[in-house]
């Protein structure tokens, strides 16, 4: 997201994707980063919460139960759930995929690792590990 648009309350997001930039229609844009997972008032969004979480599909994508409102990390809960950064890297994972689909209907999406294929960094520019070099034993 390079940039949020409206007037008044958002409107929309402004997405860049490779070399495309669109604009997507939203009414929210909630990015979240914090230490303590405390709802506050998300918890009267009409989301299913329990024990002060709010529950996911964990088996799936991490929706909650309103069809394109995802919850990662520790402010989510699901059967046999761990507050590990680890999970939420995971987690974070499946619901970019699932979202992507919502962004993108009808499009394939192709995971790429990053340990092969490189990374695009914020400026734009192709992060990519260095090339092994092999040298011959005598």
């Amino acid at each position: 997201v390079i940039g949020i648009e409206g007037n008044g309350k958002v409107e929309a997001v402004t997405i860049k994707q490779d070399a495309k930039t669109y604009k997507k229609e939203c009414d929210h844009f909630v990015p979240l980063f914090g230490l303590s997972p405390k709802l506050g008032p998300i918890a009267n969004w009409g989301l299913e919460i329990e024990k002060n979480a709010i529950k996911v599909n964990n088996a799936l994508d991490y929706q909650t139960n309103i069809p394109g409102i995802y919850a990662i990390g520790d402010v989510n809960t699901y059967p046999g759930k761990l507050k590990l950064i680890l999970c939420g890297f995971h987690e974070a994972t499946l619901m970019c995929q699932s979202a992507y689909q919502i962004i993108n209907p009808g499009k394939r999406y192709v995971l790429k690792y990053t340990t092969v294929a490189g990374v695009d960094g914020f400026d734009g520019t192709r992060k990519e590990a260095p090339k092994a070099v092999v040298k011959k034993i005598e």
